[in-house]
């Protein structure tokens, strides 16, 4: 009876993803968000109305719809659904509640620790992995609570080969539950990013032909007019000689908004090289340290071990700059802008973190389009061109913001093992 029941609640819990994908416009991400936690904390609530009861327990699938709503809702949607399932727990039977609080309580806990390691999950199998793992705890703990209460009654001797059908039956049912979940909501996330990469791949394009064409026909009346202003400025020993140093600096600013849409448009050819990942961070930031006392911003740096990638020098080098400098110029007197390298498993991670005043979530979702900045005069081509580096190197670029709480950039890059760096420096060599 109860792996009937358990099986009607795995169809509970599918249903509220099914719907989502089906029936909501995924390029609405938000959209597709809110109505996707309406509809696990609806089918919470289904979960514990029809749960099997015995003795005043109640076996059901609750927990999966929890997880699901702290890892892709967020901690506040997670506690949402909780403090439901605590409500609907009251009303629909007072026996055993205080194993049916604890349970969910400590679930609940669980799930909001083991958030922010979730989100740091790249790669979609290591999610899958984790979530396994983490729907194992909610069972644990009721077995044992189960076990404990069963003992204080004095009916586990006499109970014993039920009470393990029970335990193999709901475990097997949440893992199978969880894992086909999870593996819908990847789904979603990807067709999602699909057709976010497709709409950017096509207004790409066509940036890409318009910048190419502008840049080139604007460089050179530019380059004649610049060379007229400095000949000016050497014969001009009045008030507006002034004049010509500020209308020259414009022309510079000019300059490298152009090369930025070349940039952009047509990339340099790539050459890449197995790179240690260290040694050009140490670069960067010896280059750097000048302009961030100047800004009176401290710029940190914590090495690691070596790692390896394989990228190109110079467009990695200019992508590291480009985000540093940013976050120095984002960053107020007497802040801090701090990279951090990690190896997770095949990737090399660098992170970027400053204390300035941060996104909100509109702006952050803006980041990486056209002339779109959060500095006065800028033109978020050079965030842009990071991007498509980052991309053509086979890694992704990731933004983390909040209010007051600063901003924090990450490269994710594939990890070049050891093995394969000495084979390519033998290569080089020979």
């Amino acid at each position: 009876m109860i792996a009937e029941k358990l099986l009607f609640h795995v169809l509970i819990v599918l249903m509220p993803i099914l719907v989502v994908s089906f029936f909501v416009d995924g390029r609405k991400e938000k959209q597709s968000k809110t109505v996707l936690i309406v509809l696990l904390t609806i089918a919470s609530i289904f979960c514990m109305v029809f749960s099997y009861e015995e003795k005043g327990l109640h076996w059901d699938l609750r927990y999966v719809l929890l997880l699901l709503a702290f890892l892709y809702g967020g901690r506040k949607a997670g506690w949402i659904v909780c403090g439901v399932l605590l409500v609907t727990r009251t009303i629909i039977d007072e026996d055993s509640l205080l194993i049916g609080y604890l349970v969910i309580l400590a679930a609940s806990i669980i799930f909001h620790c083991a958030y922010y390691s979730y989100q740091l999950k790249v790669q979609k199998w290591d999610r899958v992995r984790f979530s396994l793992r983490l729907s194992l705890w909610p069972s644990l703990i009721i077995v044992t609570l189960v076990g404990v209460y069963l003992v204080v009654t004095g009916d586990l001797e006499t109970e014993i080969g039920q009470y393990i059908t029970y335990v193999i039956v709901f475990t097997s049912t949440l893992v199978i539950a969880t894992g086909f979940s999870i593996l819908l909501l990847e789904q979603l996330k990807e067709r999602i990013r699909m057709q976010e990469e497709m709409q950017r791949a096509v207004k790409m394009n066509a940036i890409s032909e318009l910048a190419a064409s502008i840049a080139h026909e604007v460089r050179n009346p530019l380059t004649v007019v610049k060379g007229f202003l400095q000949l000016m400025e050497k014969d001009e020993q009045g008030k507006k000689k002034e004049y010509f140093s500020i209308a020259l600096s414009e022309m510079k600013r000019a300059e490298e908004i152009i090369n930025d849409y070349l940039n952009f448009a047509k990339p340099q050819m790539v050459s890449s090289k197995t790179l240690e990942v260290n040694q050009v961070l140490s670069e960067i930031i010896n280059i750097l340290t000048p302009y961030s006392l100047k800004e009176n911003v401290e710029l940190t740096f914590a090495s690691t071990k070596e790692l390896f990638i394989n990228v190109d020098r110079n467009q990695f080098k200019q992508v590291l700059i480009n985000l540093i400098k940013n976050a120095i110029e984002a960053t107020p007197k007497n802040g801090n802008v701090h990279v951090d390298l990690k190896k997770d498993r095949t990737l090399v991670k660098i992170t970027i973190s400053d204390t300035g005043e941060g996104m909100s979530a509109e702006q952050l979702a803006k980041i990486g389009t056209l002339f779109y900045s959060t500095k006065e005069q800028g033109t978020g081509l050079g965030t842009m061109v990071s991007f498509r580096i980052i991309e053509d190197m086979g890694g992704t670029l990731r933004f983390e913001s909040k209010l007051q709480q600063g901003t924090s950039v990450t490269i994710i890059l594939p990890l070049v093992q050891i093995v394969q760096n000495e084979k390519a420096i033998k290569n080089n060599c020979s």
